[in-house]
């Protein structure tokens, strides 16, 4: 972190776009960018840095690593969901705002699942600048030591898990609304 404190951005754009494809967790890449660039630049270069991260995973797991990953999940006991597009928006969305899971399994399962790329793409972005923003606004309240832009940036994503959770409740509510009733004999 102390090196990626004082890198220069080409570098923390690409930790940023290819770690998490290893599975090395973003948020402190994200807390870095703030801290080396500030909340405005740090913000754009971590976005554009994810943006590439996701369409690095997706197409991976689509293409090229399909095959290995679809025989581990297999050999675990599991499958990979084939999803009518009128579901895809609501399981990409449980994805990315699924607090604690990891990008790389995000993208890589999104990628196996074969949802469209570009709602992949586009509800990846929008969730993931939210807690994008709220990760670089941490790391450049560190910088300056600001205990208000500090204690805001921690509520802005204590916040955040809120939404979330309240999202994942909805969404929950919604397909459990969806399922029709067994008939009664």
């Amino acid at each position: 972190m102390d090196a990626l404190g004082t890198a220069h951005p080409a570098l923390i754009f690409l930790a940023i776009a290819l770690l998490p494809l290893v599975g090395v967790p973003a948020s402190p890449l994200l807390i870095a960018a703030g801290v080396r660039m500030g909340t405005a630049r740090g913000f754009a270069l971590a976005l554009a840095g994810l943006i590439v991260n996701f369409t690095l995973g997706y197409w991976l797991s689509r293409r090229w690593l399909r095959v290995p990953l679809s025989g581990w999940l297999t050999r675990r006991g599991y499958s990979i969901p084939k999803l009518a597009a009128a579901d895809e928006i609501p399981f990409i969305l449980l994805f990315r705002v699924t607090p604690g899971m990891p990008l790389v399994v995000q993208n890589y399962l999104l990628g196996l699942a074969e949802v469209n790329f570009r709602r992949y793409l586009l509800i990846s972005i929008a969730v993931q600048s939210i807690y994008t923003l709220g990760f670089v606004w941490l790391g450049q309240s560190l910088q300056q030591s600001s205990a208000w832009k500090l204690l805001l940036g921690v509520s802005a994503l204590a916040a955040l898990g809120l939404m979330i959770a309240l999202l994942r409740r909805w969404l929950a509510r919604r397909r459990a609304g969806a399922v029709p009733e067994a008939p009664k004999e």
